[in-house]
């Protein structure tokens, strides 16, 4: 069985990178910034807080387009690229159930959201630990691009 090449889980993982990440950011953006809009007056610190998440995420989403498009085309650097966004998320979800505290808003945050973003970050680690250790592990991913370590 011939290991090189961008097929199995290494090509779920450009799918991934490419359409599933980037897709559900923005579509939690759009849903979220028009839901939260009626908000916006009366809590300005509300706004700050889906402004910051926004920019994040769409920080995010571009990273993740480089990183799934350099494993794709097979592009030098392109596992240290997907290694690093992944580490970028992992971080970034470990601050992100105390953001609304980090930029300031006095929006009521209830115990049960906290609650639930903590749970949203801990499944979030999972999935960039399991990606990174794929990437760190994989016969397919050292045959396809050489040992990156």
């Amino acid at each position: 069985m011939e290991l090189k090449g961008v097929r199995g889980w290494l090509l779920l993982l450009c799918v991934t990178l490419t359409v599933l990440d980037p897709s559900a950011v923005l579509i939690n953006l759009f849903f979220v910034a028009d839901a939260a809009k009626p908000y916006f007056v009366r809590h300005p610190g509300f706004f700050r807080l889906v402004l910051v998440n926004g920019v994040v995420g769409i920080g995010l989403s571009v990273f993740s387009l480089y990183a799934g498009i350099s494993l794709w085309k097979l592009l030098p650097g392109a596992v240290g690229a997907a290694r690093g966004y992944l580490r970028t998320v992992f971080a970034y979800s470990i601050i992100a159930p105390f953001i609304p505290r980090l930029v300031g808003s006095t929006f009521h945050v209830s115990q049960d959201t906290f609650v639930l973003a903590c749970l949203n970050s801990v499944f979030t680690i999972v999935y960039a630990a399991i990606w990174y250790l794929y990437l760190s592990r994989s016969a397919r991913v050292r045959a396809t691009y050489g040992d990156s370590r």
